[in-house]
């Protein structure tokens, strides 16, 4: 197949299924409106858009590859306790497969467990919120026009972060996440993770690609610590590097492009998008198509 070098794609969004703020079905008309060729819908820790979205994208005829971005623990420390956390996209999934499913449930349960500890925190620092209103708020974005009438299949700091937003706590989600959830936040709460075994493992058994996301977010202090996650990642089965995300410099794009060229990895890139809820266009990082068929000539062996 030979693809024009004027063709797009965007390999990395999310939708109501999760934390963006577009109904899967709603999608493939956006990227048809952005001049995109392909994309590739990648909710946290679920699947569950994926049937919508790809019913939409061949009405449509636009490529579509259906994803997931599962976040893991990257190591454990002398203690055997997780340290930090990163995320890793599966491209080209079952979205269907019985492992994955359960993973997507575990994953689930783990941030329902967590988000009333966050609002607990919240409370105690004189923030005035409930989880109802979280929750309210999920179901507002998920039955929009054009979404399905169920609620998300994901609630999560995004969410919580909005409600803040518009109760006039903080002036966005990025400063939300600053003062409150975040990992350095007065009320951030750890919740269970996939260790990254785990994760690629279920990845590929649901017959996928596994990609790093934005390696730029790593908490990795140098250049070294990061090549050395990397080459951990790799050993457990690590396909590819998104290099180009909506976080990444120039100069960032080109560092991970060496460290995926020397760990013969493939190379992915995408905008991150997440509707309204982020200031992040989508197709904004002008991937080539090239780029899409190489995954899906890699998938096919």
């Amino acid at each position: 197949m030979t693809t024009s070098i004027d063709q797009f794609c965007d390999l990395h969004m999310h939708s109501t299924a999760s934390d963006g703020t577009d109904a899967p079905e709603a999608l493939p008309r956006l990227c048809k409106a952005a001049g995109l060729s392909g994309f590739a819908l990648t909710d946290h820790d679920t699947t569950a858009g994926v049937a919508a979205c790809a019913a939409a994208a061949k009405k449509l005829k636009i490529t579509f590859v259906p994803g997931i971005e599962l976040s893991a623990n990257p190591d454990l420390d002398e203690t055997g306790q997780p340290v930090g956390s990163l995320h890793l996209l599966g491209h080209h999934i079952d979205p269907d497969h019985e492992h994955l499913a359960e993973i997507s449930k575990r994953l689930g349960r783990a941030r329902a467990e967590r988000n009333p500890m966050i609002i607990e925190k919240l409370n105690g620092l004189g923030v005035s919120i409930t989880y109802d209103e979280v929750i309210e708020l999920a179901e507002a974005g998920a039955s929009q026009e054009g979404a399905a009438a169920s609620a998300p299949a994901i609630v999560g700091r995004p969410h919580i972060g909005q409600v803040l937003v518009n109760k006039g706590y903080v002036k966005s989600i990025h400063e939300a996440f600053a003062r409150y959830i975040g990992s350095n936040g007065a009320a951030y709460a750890r919740r269970d993770l996939l260790s990254a075994a785990e994760a690629i493992e279920a990845i590929h058994a649901a017959g996928g690609l596994v990609t790093l996301a934005h390696p730029v977010h790593l908490e990795a202090a140098d250049a070294e610590e990061l090549e050395h996650t990397v080459a951990r990642l790799v050993d457990l089965g690590l396909d590819g590097i998104e290099t180009r995300h909506s976080d990444h410099t120039p100069g960032d794009v080109k560092r991970f492009e060496r460290l995926a060229e020397r760990f013969r990895l493939l190379t992915t890139g995408g905008s991150d998008y997440h509707g309204s809820r982020k200031s992040i266009a989508l197709g904004s990082q002008k991937v080539p198509m090239a780029v899409c068929d190489r995954l899906t000539q890699a998938v096919r062996g």
